[in-house]
């Protein structure tokens, strides 16, 4: 009879943790520096923590955050960021060098949660932009008490991190990176366990919500560039003054509807001047068409986009890319249409949809991920806009039925 060989396994090779992040970290750090420095007009100040185990929570406004949120630290972050990441060619190769974790946006990720939690166990800092998406608008995007929750299982520091100039600089619908008088990252606030054990998880999402609220447009900086307000009809989508959708055109620093012709500036101070069908910023514009579009969804006004890419996104591996071209969304369903025929999705069976990038969004339907990819000037947040809005209003009237019924 031959004897087994006993293999001895070496826990180290199943850490998430490993020596080699902290050198890939301290390398970009340096790397990295001019780039942001003469690119960004980026300074960080020191962060006053010299390790983990801890949370980072930060604001999130532009496109390369976390680096910039590292550039304040001197050990890795493991950063949960977008599963839309972990399908592009080089996810491997990220994979390897900085560990980030995978998050499908817009939901209950439990496996992003214990994959954190395993890092902070094995001394990691983990970083966490609890709004989830970048802003489009310029205000701070809606979180839930989740983070809250992390923060109470986890039972470690929370280092609070406000990026100010963000937005200013490099806003999520804008094609070009604009010159601020301002930005730079610096802890404002470390909480320890002692300073939470006694909150409520709605006290704590509170607080974290307050100490990470930055609004670049009302803080008076100058933000320069010759192309400031292109593409911001990836934001603007419904014209204030004629109702009208996908009218808005930018060029330059200025934008119109093509509709009614009103017309204004994107000025460097991150107003609209003169004002637009009474709005100064773009927060109060994003907000009021959030708003006004619910009801007419209702009223049965339908979106639609042409010159699309539908993809099949497999969680953390690939795109497949699929038959579909144009895409249209009423009250009920999502629809893309392509040569082959047609695809309907029932909006009750989707169980999240999420902005992406800058032109895409994702919708999670029956345990897959697809996503809708636009051109240029492509407003996949309406999208977002419709489907959040509608959900809210089938559960208010369910709501209101369950009440009559008792």
């Amino acid at each position: 009879m031959k004897n087994k060989k006993k293999t001895k396994q070496n826990p180290k090779k199943n850490l998430w943790v490993k020596k080699r992040h902290a050198r890939v970290f301290a390398f970009l750090r340096f790397a990295m520096a001019g780039f942001i420095r003469l690119k960004y007009h980026y300074k960080a100040e020191k962060a006053p923590i010299e390790k983990g185990p801890c949370l980072i929570l930060h604001n999130h406004q532009a496109t390369m955050d976390p680096f910039f949120v590292s550039k304040a630290f001197r050990f890795p972050i493991y950063f949960i960021t977008s599963d839309d990441l972990f399908n592009l060619k080089v996810s491997p190769l990220i994979r390897y060098l900085a560990a980030p974790i995978p998050k499908s946006k817009s939901m209950t990720d439990l496996a992003a949660v214990k994959n954190a939690l395993r890092v902070l166990r094995e001394g990691g800092a983990v970083g966490v932009a609890p709004e989830g998406n970048r802003t489009f608008s310029g205000r701070q995007w809606e979180f839930s008490d989740a983070i809250a929750k992390l923060v109470k299982t986890a039972n470690v520091p929370v280092v609070l991190f406000n990026l100010c100039g963000g937005y200013g600089t490099d806003p999520r619908w804008g094609h070009s990176v604009r010159r601020g008088t301002r930005y730079t990252g610096r802890v404002t606030r470390i909480l320890y366990p002692d300073d939470y054990k006694d909150m409520s998880a709605e006290e704590l999402c509170d607080l974290i919500k307050a100490e990470l609220n930055v609004v670049d447009a009302d803080s008076g900086e100058r933000y320069k560039s010759r192309k400031r307000a292109e593409y911001i009809e990836r934001a603007l989508y419904m014209c204030p003054v004629c109702g009208k959708i996908g009218t808005i055109a930018s060029k330059g620093t200025h934008f119109a509807c093509s509709s009614c012709g009103t017309a204004a500036e994107y000025t460097e101070q991150l107003t609209i001047d003169p004002p637009y069908g009474g709005f100064t910023k773009i927060y109060e514009w994003y907000d009021w068409e959030r708003a006004a579009l619910i009801p007419r969804m209702l009223g049965g006004e339908v979106l639609s986009d042409k010159d699309i890419l539908f993809i099949d996104s497999v969680k953390c591996k690939r795109k497949i890319f699929l038959d579909g071209n144009a895409v249209a969304m009423d009250a009920r369903a999502i629809t893309v249409t392509g040569l082959g025929g047609t695809y309907v999705f029932p909006l009750d069976e989707i169980d999240a949809m999420a902005a992406v990038g800058k032109k895409k969004f994702n919708f999670y339907f029956r345990g897959k991920i697809y996503q809708i990819k636009g051109n240029v000037h492509f407003c996949g947040v309406k999208y977002v806009h419709a489907f959040n809005g509608l959900r809210a209003a089938r559960m208010a009237q369910s709501a209101d039925k369950q009440g009559e019924d008792a």
